[in-house]
C-alpha cells in the first residue's frame, strides 16, 4: 500500500517532531559533576548545546505548527488549494531543514573535540556520548526535515503550474 503525498508529509513532520523531542529530553538530563569537583557540565555550559537545543525548539514549534495547519486545512476543511499555505512550506521547510543541519554539524563537531580534550581528563565520558545520541536524533530530524523539503518544492511547482495556466478558477 503506498502512501499519498499528504500521508507522507503528515507521517515526515510527526517523526521530524518526535525526533527533536527525544533530543530535548536528552539534552534536558544530560548533566555530569567532574570528577575533579571543579565544575559541573551541562547543557547550559557548552554554547554548543544551547544552540541544538534552540534549532530544536525552533524546528520542533515550526513542525507542530505545520501539522496543526495541515489537519485544519487539508483534513477538515479539504482545502489542498492553498497557494499561501504551499509558499510558506515551501520557504519554511528548506529553512528550518538548513537550521536543524546546522545544530546537528555544531553538535558533532563540538561533541568530538571536546570529548577528545575533555573526556578522559574530566572522567565525563558518558556525558559526551549523550551529546552524540542527542546530535543524532536532530540529525535524523534533519533528514525528515530535508525530504519534507523537497516533497513541498514538487507541491509549490504544481501550484505555480496550475496558476499560470488557470489564473482565474472562476
Amino acid at each position: 500500500m503506498a502512501l499519498s503525498a499528504s500521508k507522507a508529509t503528515l507521517l515526515l513532520r510527526v517523526l521530524s517532531v518526535a525526533f527533536q523531542l527525544a533530543s530535548i529530553i536528552l539534552l534536558i538530563t544530560n548533566k555530569k559533576t567532574a570528577s575533579n569537583n571543579n565544575g559541573k557540565f551541562g547543557p547550559k555550559t557548552l554554547t554548543t548545546y544551547r544552540y541544538m537545543f534552540g534549532t530544536n525548539v525552533i524546528g520542533g514549534g515550526y513542525n507542530l505548527l505545520q501539522i496543526v495547519s495541515f489537519l485544519i486545512f487539508r483534513i477538515l476543511m479539504n482545502n489542498d488549494d492553498s497557494y499561501v499555505y504551499c509558499l510558506i512550506e515551501f520557504y519554511g521547510d528548506k529553512a528550518i531543514s538548513y537550521l536543524l543541519a546546522t545544530g546537528s554539524a555544531a553538535g558533532f563537531g563540538a561533541t568530538r573535540d571536546l570529548k577528545k580534550f575533555l573526556g578522559e581528563a574530566y572522567n565525563i565520558e558518558h556525558f559526551f556520548d549523550m551529546g552524540y545520541a542527542s546530535a543524532i536524533l536532530l540529525f535524523l530530524a534533519f533528514l525528515c526535515t530535508a525530504i519534507l523539503s523537497i516533497l513541498s518544492s514538487y507541491s509549490f511547482l504544481k501550484k505555480v503550474h496550475l496558476f499560470v495556466s488557470h489564473p482565474n478558477p472562476n
